[in-house]
């Protein structure tokens, strides 16, 4: 299970002017100061003149979480009344979530085609710095959250082509083109992927994110079965479904 890790900036180095030097500046700056105060005083008047006026912000611009298709909480795939719901929470270029993906992925197929499971996904965005300065974790979970809102029968192809090509740590993640050509591989209509440009569900992947946290997860991938975490070996194939199994009863 990849550990999720919070890394601090190094902070910026400052140096002293020469002490020799300060009183010469400080009365220069003095001076420089009062203008500007001036300056900033004549453009606060006009703002507050304005102010009625001003056109609002956009919705885009905000940085407001816009949920897919008002889902609040996590992407559904499956049959809401199955008797077992299973939670995933994951990163897209999470290795372990990956090899999860691989060890379970069939199991989950076909007990989906069952009506066995509801699986709840729950994208998380905490390894961006590892994908090169491309932020892939949170374009990847933007593409998904977009198809979660305009084509949800494709999200659980989708999901899985992502892990099947998944990309390298410390690489640059696939690109926009890459991701565009695999969701139409997995039979996303084009004017939905036309969309993942736009980013609209980038704060919603930020907001699932610190959510997670709150919850508690400390890595992933986190797999609950009917609310309980699953402790089994993730990344063999048959613990899992035994014990989904054993949750139906």
């Amino acid at each position: 299970m990849t550990q999720v890790e919070h890394r601090s900036r190094p902070g910026e180095q400052r140096r002293a002017g020469d002490a020799s030097r300060r009183p010469y500046r400080r009365a220069q700056w003095i001076g420089v100061g009062l203008l500007v105060a001036l300056a900033l005083a004549l453009v606060v008047a006009l703002v507050q003149a304005m102010g009625d006026d001003a056109p609002a912000s956009s919705g885009s611009a905000s940085g407001t979480a816009v949920a897919p298709a008002d889902l609040e909480h996590g992407v559904p795939v499956g049959e809401a009344d199955a008797p077992v719901t299973v939670v995933l929470y994951f990163d897209y270029l999470c290795p372990a979530c990956g090899a999860f993906e691989h060890a379970n992925g069939e199991e989950l197929t076909r007990l989906l085609g069952e009506e066995t499971i509801r699986l709840e996904l729950r994208p998380m965005a905490f390894l961006d710095d590892l994908s090169d300065g491309t932020r892939y974790s949170t374009r990847a979970a933007n593409a998904m959250a977009t198809v979660a809102d305009a084509a949800p029968d494709r999200v659980w192809a989708f999901h899985r082509a992502l892990y099947a090509a998944q990309p390298a740590e410390d690489g640059p993640g696939l690109t926009d083109e890459e991701l565009a050509e695999l969701a139409v591989g997995a039979g996303v209509p084009q004017e939905v992927v036309d969309r993942f440009a736009d980013a609209t569900y980038e704060p919603w992947t930020a907001d699932m994110t610190q959510r997670a946290f709150d919850d508690g997860v400390e890595g992933t991938p986190t797999i609950l079965i009917a609310g309980r975490v699953f402790d089994g070996d993730p990344y063999t194939t048959g613990p899992l479904t035994e014990a989904i199994e054993q949750a139906r009863g």
